[in-house]
């Protein structure tokens, strides 16, 4: 078990620290030349009219791609991340359900490094491709550390192994009430260092 860091923060990267939505649906209408047919919806496999599997089968091919090592930051995480780090002091450790395969690990720690710098990520963990994570994160049980993700079952699986989850807001967890949900890494910043007792 690792013992409580008030200074570590444990961290997701797609659709936290990186907009890994937009990158996906460029690349579809790129190489697949397809395009969602309803933007509207939460489901991406209703999105794009395709069965589960097929979805799938396109996400880990994206995934395993040159593509994923320029994915573009979310919304405003560069600024509020770099700000936790070089004035709070604070380092992150990432839990990335990306891929098993090196080429995309040291794809995803480039781009990671040249969007927010070398020293901010001290440790990357991965798993496969939509892989749970909750046997990572019990390594950090009782830690107390904030865990900052976007998908509500692994935000959860935080909480149960004594972690401070934070999600980050999208449409498709917006049922998820009983948890601090942020939209803006403004929010996320202010929400850390209030819950800390620092100054904002």
């Amino acid at each position: 078990m690792i013992n409580k860091k008030e200074k570590l923060i444990l961290i997701d990267c797609d659709g936290v620290l990186l907009d890994w939505m937009y990158a996906f649906q460029t690349w579809m209408e790129t190489i697949h030349r397809m395009l969602p047919h309803d933007s509207d919806t939460y489901d991406i496999c209703e999105a794009y009219d395709v069965p589960n599997q097929v979805m799938e089968d396109y996400i880990k091919e994206f995934n395993n791609s040159a593509a994923i090592g320029f994915l573009p930051p979310l919304r405003d995480a560069v600024f509020y991340v770099k700000q936790l780090h070089k004035l709070h002091g604070f380092e992150f450790h990432m839990i990335t359900s990306l891929s098993k395969h090196k080429h995309p690990q040291k794809l995803r720690e480039q781009n990671i490094e040249y969007l927010f710098g070398k020293t901010i990520v001290t440790d990357y963990k991965y798993l496969d491709t939509n892989a749970r994570k909750n046997k990572v994160l019990a390594e950090y049980s009782g830690s107390n550390c904030f865990w900052i993700e976007d998908k509500p079952e692994n935000a959860y699986d935080g909480l149960k192994a004594g972690l401070n989850p934070i999600l980050v807001a999208h449409d498709y967890n917006s049922k998820c009430d009983d948890l601090p949900r942020f939209w803006k890494w403004k929010q996320i910043y202010n929400h850390i260092l209030e819950t800390l007792g620092h100054d904002t």
